[in-house]
Parts: C-alpha cells; sequence; structure tokens
C-alpha cells in the first residue's frame, strides 16, 4: 500500500493553500484492523511537490512505527482529515533541515528535528485516492 501510484494522488490546491496556512498537523497511522491510532501533532514542510514529517523521537516514535507497519492512515490539517499513505523519504536530509529551519526558525524544537533520531525518521505524507 505504501505510495502505491495506484492508489495515491496529488495535492490539491486548496490542500497545497491549507498545508501552508497551517503551521503544525497532526499524524496518526491506521492499526490493523484499519481503526487509527491516536493523532500526534507533528511539523510539516515541502520539497516540490512533496510533503514531509519526520517523528521527533525518531524510529522509535510509536506514531512513526504504527505509521511505518501500515502504510497509511491520515493527516489532520486544520480540521480536515486527509487519508495519506506514509512512505520513508531518505537522502534528502539537509534539504529536510533547510527548509524545517526556513519554516520554524532554529529554536529548541527544530534543533532537536534536525538531528538523530528524528532525521532518521523523515516522512513522506502522500493523498490517497478515495475512488478506488
Amino acid at each position: 500500500m505504501s505510495g502505491d501510484p495506484r492508489r495515491t494522488r496529488p495535492w490539491t490546491q486548496a490542500e497545497w493553500s491549507l498545508l501552508d496556512r497551517t503551521d503544525l498537523i497532526r499524524v496518526a497511522g491506521a492499526r490493523e484492523d484499519g481503526t487509527l491510532r491516536a493523532l500526534v501533532l507533528v511539523g510539516h514542510v515541502r520539497l516540490g511537490q512533496d510533503e514531509l514529517v519526520r517523528s521527533l523521537n525518531g524510529p522509535d516514535g510509536t506514531w512513526y512505527r504504527a505509521a511505518m507497519r501500515s502504510g497509511h492512515g491520515q493527516v489532520d490539517v486544520a480540521g480536515q482529515r486527509i487519508a495519506v499513505a506514509f512512505v520513508p523519504d531518505t537522502g534528502r536530509e539537509v534539504e529536510v533541515d533547510q527548509a524545517l529551519r526556513a519554516r520554524y526558525g532554529d529554536d529548541s524544537g527544530v534543533r532537536r528535528m534536525t538531528r538523530s533520531p528524528a532525521r532518521d525518521a523523515t516522512v513522506r505524507v502522500v493523498p490517497l485516492r478515495t475512488d478506488v
């Protein structure tokens, strides 16, 4: 399921606009039975046409483990729920670090998000089609 191009779709302009206006979003991975885990507040950045988040606790973070195990779940952007795939994203750590600093500054939270273990848990969030 994760990132399966037959199941994913591009972000809409309305969704991009909402993401741009929303400082923090909430993410939740799906359990094996399809129910969602608790939503967790995270920062997010865009690189090109990709929306990315990181787990502050790295690969050991509860939401991250659940998202990687199921490969899908939801994001809540200012009250709008969007079904998404969670896809591990590697190789762009420096660009994600720069985008996080540009969006959020350089406070202690951002410094934690731009080094291990958070840096080792970068996730691309890809909207899922609802018509399949």
